[in-house]
């Protein structure tokens, strides 16, 4: 009596036993798939945001929130800051920052910021940040308004987030 079962290592074809070393070679032999479109995907920087990024900057509907950039020509980070009007609280850099690169399609990159897990430190989130204008000198950046992540900080929601544009001017201290 013949198993109906193949080896391992095989598959059982009608009539004949077709080795994984021959599906490997009939693959090789296949015609290559078609190129895709030629589509360009480069979107330049938008005017008036050639410059270099670097130095203090603030968020212009809440100026407690200010932002040390650094440019190195490739990428921009900017590390988000709060400043209290009072006094009370110390300056001091927070663990979220802003990383962009510029690339043939912009300058775009993530907010980063460190999540707290209901254990202690959690993970790292990362959302989607790009430059889309520099009225007046100014960084007009989207992001996400806000999404929701679990434990490992991926998103929950099926839905793509909401986005909000935020416009960032030159500090006072920055701007002279």
């Amino acid at each position: 009596m013949t198993s109906s079962a193949a080896t391992p290592g095989t598959l059982r074809a009608p009539g004949r036993l077709l080795t994984w070393s021959g599906l490997a070679f009939l693959v090789a032999c296949a015609a290559p798939p078609a190129p895709p479109p030629a589509t360009s995907v480069e979107r330049p920087l938008p005017e008036g945001c050639t410059g270099d990024f670097a130095g203090r900057w603030i968020l212009a509907s809440d100026p407690s929130w200010s932002y040390r950039a650094t440019d190195d020509g490739g990428t921009v980070v900017l590390d988000v800051e709060r400043r209290w009007a009072d006094g009370g609280t110390p300056e001091r850099t927070s663990s979220a920052r802003v990383v962009l690169r510029r690339t043939p399609g912009g300058l775009t990159g993530e907010t980063r910021a460190p999540r707290m897990g209901t254990t202690g430190p959690g993970c790292q989130a990362s959302l989607p940040v790009e430059l889309t204008g520099c009225p007046d000198g100014g960084l007009l950046l989207r992001t996400v308004e806000r999404m929701r992540v679990d434990e490992q900080c991926a998103a929950v929601d099926p839905s793509p987030p909401e986005t909000r544009t935020y416009l960032l001017v030159r500090s006072a201290v920055d701007a002279g």
